[in-house]
C-alpha cells in the first residue's frame, strides 16, 4: 500500500468546504420559528419556538465556522505538502549536482 498526497485535490476540497460554510452561514431559519412564536403568543409554542430558532441559528453558525476552518485547514495542509515536495526535490536536486561545480 503506498500513500500520495494530492495538493490540487487538497485545495479544491478546501475550496468546497469554505464555500459550504460561508454558503451555509446565510442560511436564516430561525425567522420563519419566530413567526410561529408571533402567532401563538402566550402559549407553550411561543416560547418553544423561540429556542428552536436560537438553537437552529447557533448550529448553523457553529456548523459554518467549522467548515470554513476545516477548508482553511485543508489548503494549509496541501501548502506543507507541496513545501516538503519542492524542499525535498531541491535538495535531491543538490545530491546528484556533479561534485565541484
Amino acid at each position: 500500500m503506498d500513500y500520495t498526497a494530492n495538493p490540487d485535490a487538497l485545495r479544491k476540497a478546501g475550496a468546497s468546504a469554505k464555500s459550504a460554510g460561508e454558503q451555509a452561514g446565510q442560511v436564516k431559519l430561525g425567522p420563519p420559528t419566530e413567526d410561529i412564536a408571533e402567532a401563538m403568543p402566550g402559549g407553550k409554542s411561543e416560547g418553544a419556538a423561540k429556542q428552536v430558532a436560537q438553537s437552529w441559528e447557533k448550529a448553523i453558525k457553529s456548523w459554518s465556522e467549522a467548515a470554513i476552518q476545516h477548508g482553511d485547514s485543508l489548503n494549509a495542509t496541501a501548502d506543507e505538502y507541496q513545501n516538503s515536495d519542492e524542499s525535498s526535490a531541491a535538495g535531491i536536486g543538490r545530491l546528484e549536482a556533479p561534485a565541484g561545480r
